[in-house]
């Protein structure tokens, strides 16, 4: 059992999973904000490689570093690590290293989801772009590179703490088992303690905006609908 199942008391992950894909972005800042974690907010530079991506599960840490020799050992930790995973999972990889080079490509994916991996977001490049898109993977980057990492980046460790840029904040901690929320306007950092207070507030929220977005287009007094339901 996963950490973020034991700590936030979750039995279904998948569950969860998508019932938070039903959210959006706003409202689960609105919900971090408000209970006094406003810097989950991750770079607006990250973004999905095409509209419609969307990032919902606990997240698996990958830290790399910088290398200028093509070692095995780069790729046995990699093995290693993939054999970790557990679904559903997104696998997220800090900055790592200063070249400009993709750090996950269309085999890391398969690899990833077929041991458990659900989506990936990257502090860095990615490439094999299209192919990414045609299957349907999830991957939320920085940049795309066709420059190979291998013999320029490495996996140094994985399931450790690590740091991704932020948007109010030069870095966003990442623990194994945070949840991971990201689509169009931007991607959220939820800690895993925190996993079901923010989701069931979020729906709450959502079931009084649904409710009053009727309203606001029927016409009604804005005025009385805010009155009704609080939100504008």
């Amino acid at each position: 059992m996963m950490d973020s199942q034991k700590s936030a008391n979750i039995s279904n992950l998948e569950d969860i999973s998508e019932r938070y894909k039903r959210l959006y972005a706003g409202a689960v800042y609105d919900v971090l904000e408000g209970m006094g974690h406003p810097n989950q907010a991750l770079s607006h530079h990250l973004t999905p490689l095409t509209p419609g991506m969307k990032l919902a599960g606990p997240a698996f840490t990958v830290k790399g570093s910088v290398t200028a020799e093509r070692v095995e050992e780069d790729r046995e930790t990699a093995l290693q690590m993939v054999c970790s995973m557990t679904h559903p999972c997104i696998e997220v990889r800090d900055r790592g290293t200063s070249f400009n080079v993709a750090i996950y490509g269309e085999l890391s994916a398969t690899t990833a989801k077929a041991h458990g991996a659900i989506g990936a977001l990257l502090d860095g490049g990615t490439r094999d772009s299209a192919l990414l898109i045609n299957v349907g993977f999830p991957v939320f980057a920085r940049y795309r590179s066709p420059v190979e990492a291998f013999g320029r980046y490495m996996i140094h460790k994985f399931q450790v703490p690590i740091y991704v840029s932020g948007e109010l904040t030069d870095t966003v901690e990442i623990k194994p088992g945070d949840f991971i929320f990201g689509e169009e306007d931007g991607v959220l950092v939820i800690p895993k303690d925190l996993i079901l207070p923010v989701l069931n507030k979020c729906e709450e929220i959502k079931s009084l905006e649904d409710k009053a977005r009727v309203d606001f287009a029927r016409g009604d007094d804005p005025l009385d609908v805010f009155k009704r339901y609080h939100r504008f």
